[in-house]
């Protein structure tokens, strides 16, 4: 694939770190700050289709109470953490 030339300002003390983890990590400070953007790019898309499904749950009138994620959440880190709760209410007869 072609690559194509992108230029960003960037801080004298983020330009000395982005620089020191190239040469740590025998990589061109472009190739770091490309794979850095990818997996930026990539988180927001993820986020993206989190909220999607959760509008498309709230459209379908399905929730979890907050008791539910409370539980869970206070699982997490122990010997029997719980799985993620599933929708226990609903909006709809």
């Amino acid at each position: 694939m072609a690559s194509a030339d992108f230029s960003v300002p960037l801080e004298p003390a983020v330009k000395a770190d982005l620089e020191a983890e190239a040469r740590l990590s025998n990589q061109t400070a472009a190739e770091i700050a490309e794979a850095a953007i990818a997996q930026y790019l990539f988180g927001r898309k993820l986020k993206r289709e989190a909220v999607r499904q959760a509008l498309k749950e709230t459209e379908d009138g399905v929730f979890i109470s907050e008791a539910a994620v409370s539980q869970w959440v206070q699982s997490w880190g122990s010997v029997d953490e719980l799985p993620p709760p599933e929708p226990d209410l609903s909006t709809r007869s």
